[in-house]
């Protein structure tokens, strides 16, 4: 058991008790073992080449979690202790899942700037009840110019689909969509800082992620998943990984020379070990 782990469960111990020790625990076994959390037979990414090679490189290029103040809030976890009802908070990439920005939003009283221009996003923000006084919703992406860009389908729902960019999902149908770089949002809503950014933009981060560096926007954190085939059957060609690692390590060492702390969140549900999910932290902050 590493430290950050012995942490945790000593605060939660603190917290709540023996009771809510043990709760907690079987909670995260039940996520972890319980196919219904996983998506699939639990311990199956073992047998998975492109699953094995991504945990090795979490494993490899990014930092163990060592701060027992990085707890989760919904998907993702955070740095809790420097957030506040005054953070600045940018979301791109809802899909069908609220949940990190309710959570987030809830537990600190904080606006949540959200965006997602895709049709199963818009539906399902316009179908949801949430609390428009802390979150609010635009319907444009996040890309490296203020334009329209194509979003190739996601088939999750026939008449809703989702969007990739990066054409992650390997389809000839599309949508142009408004998007506009990081620092044109910031203006629009007269912000000339971020505290917390999350992306999940279906294989865009790369790029996007080196026009906010190049900009010098630096917030205090930054959760992002890093997706590099969605193809099944573990079917992928291994030199198109090996370009997609050399693109992502440049990547972190880019955030490492701007004082940056780059955490491996190696994903235990819902398909483990599918995507890179990293978060970002700010040394100075």
């Amino acid at each position: 058991m590493n430290n950050y782990i012995f942490q945790r469960l000593l605060r939660t111990y603190r917290s709540k008790g023996l009771k809510g020790l043990s709760s907690s625990i079987f909670n995260y076994l039940g996520r972890k073992l319980n196919p219904k959390h996983v998506g699939e037979f639990p311990f199956k990414y073992l047998f998975l080449k492109k699953r094995r090679l991504i945990k090795k490189f979490g494993e490899k290029y990014l930092d163990k979690l060592d701060d027992k103040n990085i707890i989760p809030f919904g998907n993702y976890p955070l740095k809790s202790n420097n957030i506040n009802s005054d953070s600045i908070i940018y979301t791109f990439g809802i899909g069908t899942s609220l949940h990190f920005e309710e959570k987030l939003s809830q537990a600190f009283q904080c606006k949540v700037f959200c965006y997602d221009p895709t049709d199963c996003a818009v539906v399902f923000m316009r179908d949801r009840d949430y609390d428009k006084k802390l979150i609010n919703f635009f319907e444009y992406g996040i890309w490296i110019n203020d334009e329209k860009v194509k979003f190739y389908s996601q088939n999750i729902d026939a008449k809703n689909p989702g969007g990739s960019i990066t054409n992650l999902f390997n389809n000839s149908e599309f949508k142009l969509f408004q998007c506009h770089k990081l620092s044109s949002l910031m203006k629009m809503n007269n912000h000339d800082k971020i505290d917390i950014l999350k992306m999940d933009i279906e294989g865009a981060a790369f790029d996007v992620l080196h026009n906010i560096l190049d900009e010098k926007i630096l917030p205090n954190q930054i959760a992002v998943e890093f997706e590099f085939s969605e193809m099944k059957f573990d079917e992928f060609d291994e030199d198109d990984f090996n370009i997609w690692a050399k693109k992502l390590k440049d990547l972190i060492l880019k955030f490492r020379l701007n004082d940056y702390k780059c955490y491996n969140l190696p994903r235990y549900s819902h398909f483990p070990y599918s995507t890179t999910e990293v978060l970002f932290v700010k040394k100075s902050s």
